[in-house]
Parts: C-alpha cells; sequence; structure tokens
C-alpha cells in the first residue's frame, strides 16, 4: 500500500469514527415524567398523539417514524387534522400508525426502532414505563405548558428549535399587524363556543381551544363578562343562559368531524337551544361565524390560519359593535 492510499485509509476510518461520535450525541431534556439522556439530533421520533404532537413536530421538519392516530367509520387509520392543516396522512407519508393515544401498539412502536418517543399526560402510564425500555420516552404535559409553550418543547426536544422560533417570530409580527388594523383589540368581544352535529351539548370556552384561542388572547380581544368569570378554561353550558355569551362575535367550528359540516353544526344548535339566534345579537348581525376544524389545531399552521381568519372578521369587513359590557 503506497502512502496516499495509507492516509486515505485512515482519513475514511477517522471521518467514521467522527460521524459515529456525531451520531451518539446527547443531551439532557427534563420533561412532566423526569429528566432523561436523549439524542441531540433524535432521527427515529414515534409520537404518542396525532394531533397535538405529531403534527407539530412533522411541520418543523421531526423525523417522525410512527405515530398514535385515529380509526374511521371502516377501520382505517388517520391523522386527526392532518389532511385538513398540512395535507398529510399515513397513505401519503413514511409515518407508520401505531394504534390509537389510548391503545398503543408496543411490538409496532418497538419495529420503528425508535431514539426518541414522545407522548402526554393522557397516555397510560404503565405503556409509557414500557416503551421507556425502547427509548426514553418524554411526557409532554400540554395542558400546563399551552399551545406556544408545547410548541416550543416540541421544537426543542426534536433538534428543531430554530424552525419553530422563525415561524413563531413571523406570526408575532402578524399579530402586531393586527393590532394596528382594529387600534383597540380590547373593545372588541368574542366568544367561542363548540357544538358537535347531535345538538346535545354547548361546550364554551374561555382558554385552552388550540390555536383560536391563543390568536384571540394574543391580540387582546376580550370575552364577554359570563366568560371570563368561568372558573375552568371551558364548561358545559346551559341553554337557558345562551343570551349571557353574546358578544361583538361568536364563534363556532366544523370539520372537526366527518359529519360536522356548516349545515349539520347550525342545526345542532337549533336543537340545543330553539330560537338560539334571536337571543344572540351577535347572530341576528350576522357575526355568529362558523371557523374550520384547523383553526382550533396544535401546530404552527392552525395559528397562522385562525390569525388570517380573526383578521378576515374583525378587520377586513365593517361589523355591528355589541353593546352590553365586556369583561
Amino acid at each position: 500500500m503506497n502512502m496516499f492510499s495509507k492516509i486515505l485509509v485512515v482519513t475514511l476510518a477517522l471521518s467514521g469514527l467522527a460521524m459515529g461520535a456525531t451520531a451518539q450525541e446527547t443531551r439532557e431534556f427534563t420533561a412532566e415524567n423526569g429528566t432523561f439522556t436523549i439524542p441531540a439530533r433524535p432521527q427515529r421520533i414515534v409520537a404518542l398523539n396525532d394531533q397535538i404532537l405529531t403534527l407539530p413536530l412533522y411541520e418543523m421538519g421531526a423525523p417522525v417514524v410512527g405515530s398514535a392516530g385515529r380509526l374511521d367509520a371502516e377501520g382505517n387509520a388517520f391523522l386527526r387534522g392532518g389532511m385538513d392543516t398540512l395535507g398529510i396522512d399515513f397513505p401519503n407519508t413514511e409515518i407508520e400508525f401505531v394504534g390509537l393515544f389510548n391503545d398503543l401498539d408496543v411490538e409496532a412502536i418497538a419495529a420503528l426502532e425508535p431514539d426518541l418517543i414522545i407522548g402526554g399526560v393522557y397516555n397510560d402510564a404503565a405503556v409509557i414505563d414500557q416503551l421507556q425500555t425502547l427509548a426514553p420516552t418524554l411526557v409532554i404535559n400540554n395542558g400546563e405548558l399551552g399551545l406556544v409553550g408545547t410548541l416550543r418543547t416540541l421544537a426543542d426536544a426534536s433538534g428543531t428549535g430554530p424552525t419553530f422560533e422563525a415561524r413563531y417570530a413571523r406570526y408575532l409580527d402578524n399579530v402586531e399587524r393586527l393590532k394596528s388594523f382594529v387600534g383597540d383589540p380590547a373593545a372588541i368581544s368574542a366568544t367561542l363556543t363548540f357544538m358537535f352535529p347531535e345538538g346535545e351539548q354547548l361546550w364554551v370556552y374561555k382558554s385552552g381551544l388550540g390555536a383560536i384561542s391563543q390568536v384571540l388572547a394574543d391580540v387582546g380581544i376580550s370575552q364577554p363578562a359570563a366568560v371570563a368569570a368561568l372558573e375552568e378554561p371551558q364548561i358545559s353550558y346551559s341553554a337557558e343562559l345562551i343570551q349571557d355569551l353574546d358578544a361583538d362575535f361568536v364563534f363556532g367550528f366544523y370539520r372537526q368531524q366527518p359529519d360536522a359540516t356548516p349545515q349539520t353544526i347550525r342545526a345542532a344548535y337549533e336543537k340545543f337551544a330553539p330560537g338560539w339566534c334571536q337571543a344572540l345579537t351577535a347572530c341576528q348581525n350576522g357575526q355568529f361565524i362558523l371557523l374550520p376544524g384547523p383553526s382550533f389545531g396544535s401546530a404552527m399552521a392552525s395559528l397562522d390560519l385562525a390569525l388570517e381568519m380573526v383578521e378576515a372578521h374583525i378587520a377586513g369587513r365593517p361589523f355591528t359593535p355589541f353593546e352590553g359590557a365586556a369583561q
């Protein structure tokens, strides 16, 4: 072997060692369930919730190889909100279905050879402990962290922090733009309501309804006194008190499930509280607004969508102010 060949062999060997060292690089990460040694740049992530974890990780460019999902009426697995929010689902990505968030397939997860598993407080603690034998398994408390805190934590764990921070900075710039359009956001009030097509319960949200709640809070939109006084983030509301929800705008949602169309949701409100539209000046003034499901999602794309839709309604057209008190 000549001198050049020897140098080449040594160089390649050292390169291989360097690559191996990079692949082995780790760091400490503190989650809800403790502090763990995780890869500095994970290469094979399994997420144990589709809408809360998988979609934000995927849009930030994290290498998600497996995800919990949902089953439709025919038993086909899908990513809740995936197609609506990011245009993705199991068939058009390399993400493998690993069961439901409350019925995980540990063998399927093991077969993917993950180097990081991310779950939530809604996953079975015994299953989380079992998964720790496969890879570091982090529990993220999204309820406590809030939407932005959850997104930042996921970005940190997956090594995609700069991508998130750049997108979040752009979102905050757009929030300031909307504030400049409306002048005094606190002078505008809004109520968030949520109804399923069955029309059996009306949910009212003080906070915690994903992107749309975050947008209204960031912009500084006020709430009716009855909503601001709620002790819980969301409650099931009485039909007899529906007039207490009146505001400049009352928002509802459709596309939260396949049969939730604008028509079925409006019919559900009428079933729940006959004559409800007459009880709300917002509805009488054409300011009861149904927003599509992705607007209450948990990804940056949902924040961007919700902000654009709120801007279109409160700044992009004239509206009749509600004369009642807001908090």
